[in-house]
């Protein structure tokens, strides 16, 4: 067999070289580009997951910041009237500390009277304070919606009322177990659970002279530093 038809066989028998070769570099590229795209996708799924959670959770914490700034509200207007009074009464109690006993009173009172006022009673007695919040903060314009509940107090003597169990000894009100939930239109949902801690303002009471100690009156009529949270939670 001569050289010349050896050479001619093996160029016939590799003529279909270069498409096996061209198939299998496109099969591994196509491959390598359904990975890559998958992982951008996902990432991009993630992000906008993330996206939609944080948003979902910047709405649920409206209607709890507007709550709080209503009661910071109800604080300087509970304390005026509450302040007149008890100085109006204060001479005829004897010592400072019957005075600020007074005064507490008179504060826990008007704040009560305020919320009466926005809020109706169930059957039980039992202040609804959900009709109250949802007076004070408007739904979302986003197409969302948020609702409110507030856990029953565990003393009902408490039940249409602040649970106000710490006004004497600390000289605070607590509006217990508010939880706001919000449910967005893309079916993400945030809950929000607090505590409001209402810090009953100061008042510097004049000693057996009539004098006043050396502090002013400005410390005392802070009032967006007298409503906090307690016990915050997000899930």
């Amino acid at each position: 067999m001569s050289r010349r038809y050896i050479s001619r066989t093996c160029r016939r028998n590799n003529r279909g070289s270069a498409i096996v070769t061209v198939l299998v570099v496109v099969t591994f590229i196509t491959i390598l580009a359904t990975i890559m795209l998958y992982i951008s996708g996902s990432n991009f799924q993630m992000k906008v997951a993330d996206y939609r959670t944080k948003e979902s959770f910047y709405q649920a914490e409206i209607p709890v910041e507007e709550l709080r700034a209503q009661l910071t509200e109800d604080v300087q207007t509970a304390f005026a009237k509450a302040y007149t009074a008890a100085m109006s009464e204060f001479s005829g109690l004897g010592d400072a500390q019957n005075a600020e006993d007074n005064y507490r009173r008179l504060f826990c009172e008007e704040m009560n009277k305020i919320w009466a006022g926005r809020c109706p009673n169930d059957a039980d007695g039992n202040r609804v304070w959900e009709v109250g919040i949802h007076m004070i903060a408007a739904q979302p314009a986003d197409g969302g919606t948020w609702a409110v509940r507030v856990a029953a107090p565990a003393d009902p003597a408490y039940k249409n009322k602040f649970d106000d169990s710490k006004i004497f000894s600390e000289g605070w009100l607590i509006l217990r177990g508010v939880e706001f939930t919000y449910d967005s239109s893309e079916g993400y949902t945030s809950i929000i659970s607090t505590d409001y801690c209402i810090t009953i303002p100061d008042i510097q009471w004049p000693d057996a002279n009539g004098y006043y100690g050396a502090a002013g009156t400005e410390e005392r009529l802070n009032f967006s530093n007298c409503v906090n949270y307690m016990n915050w939670t997000k899930r």
